[in-house]
């Protein structure tokens, strides 16, 4: 059968580019149509199912003034929507979060007025905090509305360890982790200080870390730096690490399935504070286990 998929991937981050493998892995039977943002000109006409996810698409940032205007972001996620439900083709959201900035969630859900609908006529929501299933839940009034662990905690590849490879610090840029603050600079002297190895991994987009990495450059030359790495190579990265300080999500996941100790800023993205780190990782499968049930038999 062949399924659309809607994310971010194709961008450089990372986690985004995480999905698709973690799809094509859980079922490698199907063939997977691979989209994003960039609108195609028309789907597939024998397309048998539409999956938006994962990650943090459920946003809709209007310009300011415009309160619950269409943001091009959400037009763009509305135009698959509009042709699943034209086509009849079952559709659905899995593995995704609410993209709010720290602190402001009442004014973003405000902005979500477009998505509500939407949200109301999804065949399928799997979300990967219980904050965000209590949020979609408010918005459209649906009781079925399920929380799993993120589906990138199913992407395991495999990772030799040996002795050889000298265990590193790493850390992952993204907010407060980065070569101008202030915390940073005391944990990497203490870590110069006991001669501990660190490597700085960009595992945002290009357009995101390029500059965060020149920093890191200028301001700590002893480090090891790996720029633009895939999904395997960060992983493998994370699992050979000693200990990891991250302002990204994703390397927040990669590292607690690698069972690599790890801190995150106290003030991080929402997504992180909103994790479920109580919650068994392999209870990701259940994902698709919802989405099996609405595949054309």
């Amino acid at each position: 059968m062949k399924i659309a998929w809607v994310g971010a991937s194709g961008y450089g981050n990372v986690g985004d580019d995480t999905y698709p493998l973690v799809f094509a892995q859980q079922w490698p039977e199907h063939e997977w149509v691979i989209y994003n943002s960039d609108l195609p000109a028309a789907l597939p006409e024998d397309l048998t199912l539409l999956v938006l996810g994962g990650g943090g698409i459920l946003y809709n940032n209007p310009k300011e003034g415009q309160a619950d205007a269409e943001s091009p972001h959400f037009r763009a996620m509305k135009f698959y929507m509009d042709a699943a439900i034209a086509r009849g083709i079952p559709w659905g959201i899995l593995s995704c979060g609410f993209q709010f900035q720290v602190n402001r969630e009442a004014e973003y859900a405000a902005a979500l007025k477009p998505w509500v609908p939407y949200l109301k006529l999804a065949a399928f929501i799997t979300l990967r905090s219980p904050n965000c299933v209590r949020i979609a839940q408010e918005l459209s009034g649906r009781n079925d509305v399920r929380f799993f662990p993120d589906a990138a905690y199913l992407y395991q590849p495999k990772v030799e360890l040996t002795e050889e490879v000298p265990r590193v610090i790493t850390l992952i840029p993204a907010g407060l982790v980065n070569a101008r603050n202030v915390l940073i600079h005391h944990y990497m002297r203490q870590f110069a200080a006991s001669d501990a190895a660190t490597l700085w991994l960009g595992m945002g987009a290009p357009v995101d870390d390029d500059k965060l990495l020149l920093e890191v450059a200028a301001q700590f030359p002893q480090s090891q730096i790996i720029a633009r790495p895939g999904p395997q190579e960060a992983f493998a990265a994370i699992a050979r690490s000693r200990f990891v300080i991250t302002g990204r999500y994703h390397g927040m996941i990669f590292a607690r399935v690698c069972r690599v100790p790890f801190i995150t800023p106290v003030d991080s993205p929402y997504k992180i504070r909103m994790e479920d780190l109580n919650t068994d990782i392999s209870a990701a499968t259940g994902h698709f286990e919802v989405l099996q049930r609405f595949l054309p038999c």
